[in-house]
């Protein structure tokens, strides 16, 4: 074997297939407008997590099959009344709005990734990833640089993250948002640097953003031309 192709075959077996590829950004932009169509929640934050076969997210074609209109109209119900998560018997998804407690919030990816195995996302991966699929989280707002993205905060979604999609493979993952959190967005002491820094310390899943039916990626270092970013100060 050529020295070149021996040094690859090493690096695959130490490695893995899944260090390299990320998801369709075209097929992904799909199947998340096909799922946020019904819904009417206004400007309101939420937060669902969706598994689908891998030929779901590779021809995102008759979706329908997985999720009909009524999952997603019982879906759009529950989030409107903002207490109780979206937890469907029959589906392949959840979603979550922020919740208030006594002294703060818990916000919405939150609720669905806390909890270790017995997590939301958890019993949905033990019901659909068997033996694999394609599991995409969506947020309408980018998660938050004080709670959900603070290393040492008692909030944050940082590890749970990284368990909910370390065993995906790299083209059949992504944490989707949709706008930049207001806060983040607004705050003039929030660089665009510091904010891009924040959205990197997600780890074991690609970032993107998914807006006028374009997905784009986040993973560029360059806080002046990173897509991501665009409209923020």
């Amino acid at each position: 074997m050529p020295r070149a192709g021996l040094l690859l075959l090493l690096l695959l077996l130490c490695f893995g297939p899944e260090t390299t590829g990320s998801i369709d950004p075209a097929a992904l932009s799909v199947i998340v407008d096909y799922v946020n169509q019904p819904l009417t929640l206004g400007e309101a934050q939420y937060t669902f997590v969706v598994s689908l076969p891998h030929e779901k997210c590779n021809q995102p074609t008759n979706l329908e099959e997985q999720l009909p209109e009524e999952a997603l109209n019982d879906m759009n119900q529950a989030l409107a009344r903002q207490g109780t998560p979206y937890i469907p018997d029959d589906w392949p998804i959840v979603a979550a709005r922020p919740r208030r407690r006594k002294t703060h919030w818990q916000h919405s990816e939150w609720r669905l990734l806390n909890g270790g195995q017995n997590s939301l996302v958890a019993q949905l991966k033990t019901r659909t990833c068997t033996p694999n699929c394609c599991l995409i989280l969506f947020t309408r707002y980018s998660p938050c640089m004080r709670m959900c993205l603070a290393e040492n905060g008692p909030y944050n979604i940082l590890g749970m993250t990284s368990d909910a999609f370390s065993d995906i493979n790299n083209n059949y993952k992504a944490f989707v948002f949709q706008r930049i959190f207001e806060d983040d967005d607004t705050e003039p002491e929030v660089t665009r640097q510091d904010l891009l820094q924040a959205w990197h310390r997600l780890r074991d899943v690609p970032l993107l953003r998914c807006d006028n039916n374009v997905c784009q990626d986040c993973a560029a270092t360059d806080p002046e031309n990173n897509p991501c970013l665009a409209g923020k100060g």
